[in-house]
């Protein structure tokens, strides 16, 4: 992913992929403003993906689905924060909210 201005043309995307991936992927021209777009449509849904979640049984496997999507969702944030130079999203599990229903008997 590159931006469309070329004095942002520094800050693209590095994909970890396998090189013969990476060969057959043609960068996309992005600009802030997309990024940004793109940024608010993710978090909006993550929150979405959290309320749900939260609603779900404690450790069904949605949950846990859930939780793995959310922490993706979360890791495309940092990276998406970093392109645009900001600081990078938390992702520390210490500061997520516990707010389960109890266990499913």
């Amino acid at each position: 992913m590159q931006f469309a201005h070329p004095a942002q043309a520094q800050y693209s995307v590095a994909l970890s992929s396998s090189p013969s991936l990476l060969a057959a992927q043609q960068p996309t021209d992005v600009t802030p403003d997309e990024v940004r777009t793109m940024i608010a449509y993710l978090q909006k849904a993550r929150d979405r993906a959290k309320q749900i979640r939260d609603r779900s049984p404690a450790g069904s496997y949605m949950e846990n689905v859930l939780s793995r999507t959310i922490d993706g969702i979360t890791l495309e944030l940092s990276q998406l924060d970093y392109l645009l130079a900001r600081q990078p999203v938390e992702t520390s599990k210490a500061m997520r909210v516990r707010s389960r229903m109890r266990p499913a008997i």
